[in-house]
């Protein structure tokens, strides 16, 4: 079907007035407006700050001097604008954003997400690091007034042990540096207050040790086998002329650790007895030689002992007294031929044979010789 011209103009005129009618309406019961302008016809992003409104930029753009809520940006909008690293409208200082618009960082002071702690500054010796752990031993920090080291490592038997503590002997702990550590004060168990596997000469006595004096003076009250000096060790001490270590009294160093000498009652040597004390007149003489006549010592049977083997002098070598007639010229006699013949030349009375003597001595060509003048 075909309308006229002036059909169709007298449909669209219908709502054109209808439209007019409500706008000129004054009809009190509502209001001017959208509704949120205060009721004086303002309009967010109408670019007309109206109402409460705190700006109004007319744009769709959120993130500049006016939000699309016709409000001044701020931190803590939810809307982050230049100069927020972020804005997530909440007022919880500790997850990712902070209540200042800053991402959450170690070392802002705020704790927040997965730190530990935050204190705020970069110090690793307090009791939180930089990386906002709480401080513990073992971090690599050492913490100050708490720790004495700290090396970060597992390692026990360093400079720094596990509990923190420099490494010292009697920790309990053995360091690469000692022999052990039993971590006690009894100096004579399996392990020295030194931190030393015991051994001889480390100054401490431990069984089968008599005695430790931890020198290397093998003279003195301890020998280096830290056994107790004694005659017979082998080790001449301080008071012993001498240490053979044997248990012979006959060569030069005696069981008592004397020196062998004439008179200590043992036979050594050139001695021809040694009876030990000091009478010379015995068997034995005080120069430890058997009894012989010539020794220079009376003993029994004998007379005389000048030990020469002068026979003109008052003790013959048979170690009698010198006497006429026992054939030898001393003092005083002329001759002695240890007879008892008076008619030889030698009369019984040591005197030469002579004229007149009362002796007729044929040598003499005497036919008597009555002794008178």
């Amino acid at each position: 079907m075909k309308l006229k011209r002036e059909t169709v103009s007298s449909w669209l005129a219908v709502p054109m007035v209808a439209m007019t009618l409500w706008a000129c309406s004054d009809d009190s019961s509502s209001s001017p407006g959208d509704g949120d302008g205060g009721g004086d016809g303002a309009e967010c992003g109408d670019n007309v700050k109206g109402g409460d409104e705190e700006c109004d930029d007319g744009n769709s753009t959120n993130n500049d001097d006016c939000t699309n809520k016709c409000t001044l940006p701020k931190c803590g909008d939810g809307i982050q604008q230049a100069g927020e690293a972020c804005d997530d409208g909440n007022q919880t200082d500790t997850d990712d954003c902070t209540n200042e618009c800053a991402v959450a960082t170690c070392g802002n002071g705020v704790r927040e997400g997965e730190e530990e702690c935050d204190d705020g500054n970069d110090e690793d010796t307090d009791g939180c690091t930089s990386r906002c752990l709480e401080a513990t031993c073992g971090d690599g920090y050492t913490q100050d007034g708490v720790e004495e080291c700290d090396d970060g490592n597992s390692t026990n038997g360093d400079e720094c042990t596990n509990k923190c503590t420099s490494a010292v002997c009697g920790d309990g702990i053995k360091a690469d540096s000692e022999g052990c550590d039993d971590g006690n004060d009894v100096d004579d168990d399996e392990c020295t207050n030194k931190c030393r596997t015991p051994e001889c000469g480390d100054g401490v006595v431990q069984p089968p040790e008599e005695c430790d004096d931890g020198d290397q003076d093998d003279r003195d009250e301890c020998l280096n086998s830290c056994q107790t000096a004694v005659c017979g060790d082998g080790v001449r001490g301080p008071d012993e002329e001498c240490d053979d270590g044997n248990t012979v009294n006959t060569d030069e160093c005696t069981n008592d650790c004397k020196n062998a000498v004439c008179g200590d009652g043992y036979v050594q040597g050139d001695e021809a007895c040694d009876d030990g004390n000091d009478v010379d007149d015995d068997e034995c003489t005080n120069r430890c030689t058997g009894v012989n006549c010539g020794d220079g010592v009376v003993q029994d049977g004998e007379e005389c002992d000048d030990g020469n083997t002068t026979n003109t002098d008052e003790c013959t070598n048979t170690c009698q007294n010198a006497a006429c007639g026992d054939g030898h010229v001393q003092a005083g006699e002329e001759c002695d031929d240890g007879n008892g013949s008076n008619t030889d030349t030698c009369t019984v009375a040591c005197k030469n044979a002579a004229c007149g003597d009362g002796y007729v001595q044929a040598s003499n060509n005497e036919t008597c010789d009555d002794g008178n003048t």
